[in-house]
Protein backbone atom coordinates (compact mmCIF):
# COMPACT_ATOMS: atom_id res chain seq x y z
CA UNK A 1 0.00 0.00 0.00
CA UNK A 2 3.05 2.14 0.75
CA UNK A 3 4.17 1.50 -2.50
CA UNK A 4 1.61 2.57 -4.45
CA UNK A 5 1.11 5.46 -2.07
CA UNK A 6 4.30 6.93 -3.21
CA UNK A 7 4.38 6.04 -6.74
CA UNK A 8 1.14 7.86 -7.51
CA UNK A 9 2.41 10.47 -5.19
CA UNK A 10 5.51 11.14 -7.43
CA UNK A 11 3.51 11.29 -10.30
CA UNK A 12 1.29 14.18 -8.50
CA UNK A 13 4.52 16.14 -7.81
CA UNK A 14 5.65 14.89 -11.23
CA UNK A 15 2.31 16.60 -12.90
CA UNK A 16 2.67 19.43 -10.63
CA UNK A 17 6.30 20.61 -11.56
CA UNK A 18 4.63 20.39 -15.40
CA UNK A 19 2.32 22.78 -14.56
CA UNK A 20 4.30 25.35 -12.30
CA UNK A 21 6.00 28.35 -14.49
CA UNK A 22 8.25 29.53 -11.85
CA UNK A 23 11.93 27.70 -12.38
CA UNK A 24 13.15 27.17 -8.65
CA UNK A 25 9.57 25.64 -8.09
CA UNK A 26 9.47 23.44 -11.25
CA UNK A 27 12.85 22.11 -10.56
CA UNK A 28 12.11 21.49 -6.65
CA UNK A 29 8.36 19.57 -7.57
CA UNK A 30 10.66 17.62 -10.48
CA UNK A 31 12.92 16.46 -8.25
CA UNK A 32 10.36 15.72 -5.03
CA UNK A 33 8.58 13.28 -8.04
CA UNK A 34 11.44 11.77 -9.52
CA UNK A 35 12.82 10.69 -6.18
CA UNK A 36 9.25 9.56 -4.78
CA UNK A 37 8.64 7.29 -7.97
CA UNK A 38 12.26 5.80 -7.85
CA UNK A 39 12.19 4.69 -4.18
CA UNK A 40 8.48 3.44 -5.35
CA UNK A 41 9.48 1.31 -7.88
CA UNK A 42 12.43 -0.01 -5.47
CA UNK A 43 10.27 -1.33 -2.62
CA UNK A 44 8.04 -2.39 -5.64
CA UNK A 45 11.08 -4.53 -7.11
CA UNK A 46 12.14 -5.75 -3.34
CA UNK A 47 8.17 -6.68 -2.40
CA UNK A 48 8.25 -8.78 -5.81
CA UNK A 49 11.32 -10.23 -5.22
CA UNK A 50 10.76 -11.30 -1.72
CA UNK A 51 7.56 -12.55 -2.63
CA UNK A 52 9.27 -15.16 -5.64
CA UNK A 53 11.85 -15.92 -3.10
CA UNK A 54 9.51 -17.34 -0.93
CA UNK A 55 7.40 -19.22 -3.21
CA UNK A 56 10.49 -20.87 -5.11
CA UNK A 57 11.70 -21.65 -1.58
CA UNK A 58 7.84 -23.05 -0.72
CA UNK A 59 7.53 -25.15 -4.68
CA UNK A 60 11.18 -26.75 -3.49
CA UNK A 61 9.92 -27.94 -0.51
CA UNK A 62 6.89 -29.20 -2.06
CA UNK A 63 8.90 -31.00 -4.46
CA UNK A 64 11.23 -32.46 -2.21
CA UNK A 65 8.20 -33.57 -0.03
CA UNK A 66 6.73 -35.24 -3.05
CA UNK A 67 10.33 -36.99 -3.65
CA UNK A 68 10.50 -38.35 -0.47
CA UNK A 69 7.45 -40.58 -1.14
CA UNK A 70 8.99 -43.89 -1.47
CA UNK A 71 8.90 -44.72 -5.03
CA UNK A 72 10.79 -46.77 -8.16
CA UNK A 73 9.63 -45.28 -11.06
CA UNK A 74 7.88 -41.46 -10.87
CA UNK A 75 6.82 -38.03 -12.29
CA UNK A 76 6.46 -34.79 -10.65
CA UNK A 77 4.87 -32.03 -12.13
CA UNK A 78 6.23 -28.86 -12.92
CA UNK A 79 4.05 -26.65 -10.41
CA UNK A 80 4.86 -29.52 -7.60
CA UNK A 81 2.03 -29.92 -6.81
CA UNK A 82 0.71 -33.45 -8.14
CA UNK A 83 3.17 -36.72 -8.61
CA UNK A 84 2.59 -39.81 -10.09
CA UNK A 85 4.16 -42.50 -8.43
CA UNK A 86 4.92 -46.45 -8.81
CA UNK A 87 6.96 -48.67 -6.08
CA UNK A 88 7.71 -52.10 -7.30
CA UNK A 89 8.70 -53.31 -4.12
CA UNK A 90 5.57 -52.72 -2.90
CA UNK A 91 3.12 -53.30 -5.83
CA UNK A 92 1.50 -49.48 -5.21
CA UNK A 93 0.21 -46.78 -7.82
CA UNK A 94 0.29 -43.83 -6.33
CA UNK A 95 -1.36 -40.37 -7.26
CA UNK A 96 -0.13 -37.42 -4.86
CA UNK A 97 -1.77 -33.77 -4.79
CA UNK A 98 -1.10 -30.45 -2.82
CA UNK A 99 -4.14 -27.93 -3.46
CA UNK A 100 -1.28 -25.21 -3.29
CA UNK A 101 2.47 -25.82 -1.77
CA UNK A 102 1.57 -24.84 1.95
CA UNK A 103 -1.38 -27.65 1.55
CA UNK A 104 -1.08 -31.08 2.81
CA UNK A 105 -0.66 -33.18 1.47
CA UNK A 106 -3.54 -35.88 -0.52
CA UNK A 107 -2.46 -39.48 -1.42
CA UNK A 108 -4.43 -41.86 -3.34
CA UNK A 109 -3.04 -45.67 -3.40
CA UNK A 110 -3.92 -48.82 -5.29
CA UNK A 111 -1.80 -52.11 -5.25
CA UNK A 112 -0.79 -53.31 -9.15
CA UNK A 113 -3.94 -55.96 -9.04
CA UNK A 114 -6.59 -52.91 -8.69
CA UNK A 115 -5.66 -51.26 -11.50
CA UNK A 116 -8.41 -52.52 -14.49
CA UNK A 117 -7.60 -49.75 -17.05
CA UNK A 118 -5.59 -47.15 -18.00
CA UNK A 119 -5.95 -44.57 -21.31
CA UNK A 120 -4.89 -41.66 -22.81
CA UNK A 121 -7.24 -38.43 -23.02
CA UNK A 122 -6.75 -35.60 -25.00
CA UNK A 123 -9.56 -32.89 -24.73
CA UNK A 124 -12.04 -35.50 -23.78
CA UNK A 125 -11.50 -38.14 -26.60
CA UNK A 126 -9.64 -41.78 -26.10
CA UNK A 127 -6.79 -42.12 -28.32
CA UNK A 128 -5.23 -44.88 -26.44
CA UNK A 129 -6.92 -47.57 -23.72
CA UNK A 130 -5.83 -50.80 -22.13
CA UNK A 131 -8.22 -52.84 -20.23
CA UNK A 132 -8.51 -56.24 -18.69
CA UNK A 133 -9.27 -58.71 -20.77
CA UNK A 134 -12.19 -60.09 -18.69
CA UNK A 135 -14.46 -57.09 -18.94
CA UNK A 136 -16.11 -56.49 -22.43
CA UNK A 137 -17.33 -52.56 -21.07
CA UNK A 138 -15.62 -49.90 -20.41
CA UNK A 139 -16.27 -47.09 -17.73
CA UNK A 140 -14.09 -44.48 -19.52
CA UNK A 141 -15.92 -45.22 -22.85
CA UNK A 142 -18.46 -44.13 -21.25
CA UNK A 143 -17.33 -41.12 -19.20
CA UNK A 144 -15.33 -40.16 -22.71
CA UNK A 145 -16.46 -39.62 -26.43
CA UNK A 146 -15.38 -42.36 -28.46
CA UNK A 147 -12.20 -43.85 -28.94
CA UNK A 148 -10.51 -42.63 -31.90
CA UNK A 149 -10.04 -44.97 -35.35
CA UNK A 150 -8.43 -43.43 -38.35
CA UNK A 151 -11.34 -44.60 -40.07
CA UNK A 152 -13.40 -42.26 -38.03
CA UNK A 153 -11.73 -39.02 -38.60
CA UNK A 154 -13.17 -36.91 -40.79
CA UNK A 155 -11.15 -34.13 -42.82
CA UNK A 156 -13.42 -31.12 -41.49
CA UNK A 157 -12.53 -32.85 -37.35
CA UNK A 158 -8.58 -33.29 -38.53
CA UNK A 159 -7.53 -29.91 -38.00
CA UNK A 160 -9.26 -29.40 -34.51
CA UNK A 161 -7.85 -32.64 -33.20
CA UNK A 162 -4.11 -30.91 -34.29
CA UNK A 163 -4.74 -28.51 -31.23
CA UNK A 164 -4.77 -29.88 -27.76
CA UNK A 165 -5.66 -27.75 -24.39
CA UNK A 166 -5.67 -31.05 -21.81
CA UNK A 167 -3.78 -34.12 -21.72
CA UNK A 168 -4.40 -36.74 -19.50
CA UNK A 169 -3.94 -40.60 -18.25
CA UNK A 170 -7.18 -42.04 -16.98
CA UNK A 171 -7.17 -44.96 -14.73
CA UNK A 172 -10.32 -47.24 -13.64
CA UNK A 173 -9.55 -48.28 -10.22
CA UNK A 174 -10.92 -51.11 -7.63
CA UNK A 175 -12.57 -48.32 -5.68
CA UNK A 176 -16.24 -47.98 -5.36
CA UNK A 177 -16.43 -44.29 -4.38
CA UNK A 178 -13.77 -42.98 -6.43
CA UNK A 179 -13.59 -45.45 -9.35
CA UNK A 180 -11.86 -42.83 -12.11
CA UNK A 181 -8.34 -41.76 -11.39
CA UNK A 182 -6.80 -39.11 -13.23
CA UNK A 183 -3.22 -37.80 -13.60
CA UNK A 184 -2.84 -34.57 -16.28
CA UNK A 185 0.20 -33.77 -18.38
CA UNK A 186 -0.85 -30.67 -19.97
CA UNK A 187 -3.18 -28.16 -18.90
CA UNK A 188 -3.34 -25.03 -21.26
CA UNK A 189 -6.22 -21.90 -21.31
CA UNK A 190 -5.49 -21.90 -25.17
CA UNK A 191 -4.86 -25.06 -27.01
CA UNK A 192 -1.62 -25.35 -28.55
CA UNK A 193 -0.25 -27.46 -31.71
CA UNK A 194 0.67 -30.98 -31.50
CA UNK A 195 3.88 -29.85 -33.33
CA UNK A 196 4.70 -27.60 -30.01
CA UNK A 197 7.57 -29.02 -28.04
CA UNK A 198 5.77 -28.60 -24.65
CA UNK A 199 2.70 -31.02 -26.31
CA UNK A 200 5.48 -33.38 -27.70
CA UNK A 201 7.29 -34.12 -24.13
CA UNK A 202 4.08 -33.82 -22.52
CA UNK A 203 2.65 -37.01 -25.07
CA UNK A 204 6.20 -38.37 -24.73
CA UNK A 205 5.65 -38.78 -20.98
CA UNK A 206 2.14 -39.78 -21.05
CA UNK A 207 3.01 -42.72 -23.45
CA UNK A 208 5.49 -43.90 -21.25
CA UNK A 209 2.92 -43.88 -18.20
CA UNK A 210 0.79 -45.53 -20.14
CA UNK A 211 3.07 -48.41 -21.30
CA UNK A 212 4.02 -48.81 -17.56
CA UNK A 213 0.39 -48.94 -16.42
CA UNK A 214 -0.58 -51.24 -19.52
CA UNK A 215 2.11 -53.88 -18.38
CA UNK A 216 0.98 -53.61 -15.07
CA UNK A 217 -2.77 -54.63 -16.00
CA UNK A 218 -1.59 -57.50 -18.60
CA UNK A 219 0.81 -58.98 -15.56
CA UNK A 220 -2.24 -59.05 -13.27
CA UNK A 221 -4.96 -60.08 -15.88
CA UNK A 222 -4.06 -63.94 -15.35
CA UNK A 223 -4.12 -63.86 -11.80
CA UNK A 224 -8.23 -63.26 -12.72
CA UNK A 225 -8.86 -65.68 -14.81
CA UNK A 226 -11.48 -67.61 -13.75
CA UNK A 227 -10.73 -71.37 -13.35
CA UNK A 228 -13.19 -72.17 -15.94
CA UNK A 229 -11.28 -71.29 -18.46
CA UNK A 230 -8.06 -73.44 -18.19
CA UNK A 231 -10.11 -76.63 -18.36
Amino acid sequence: MKTVFLLLLGIVYLFLANAMEAILIKKVYFLIGIALVIVGVIRYIRAKYHTYKIMTELKLASEEELKNIPHTHGTIANDSLHALLLNEQTKTLLLAVKEDWEAEMTKKEIYFNELYEVAIVEDGVIIARTSNGLFSDSLLEEEENFVVEDDDIEDDDYEELEEVSHLALKMVVDNISAPIMEYVFLEQEDAISKEDDTYIEAMELCEQWFQKLSIIIKRHELERVPIRTWQ
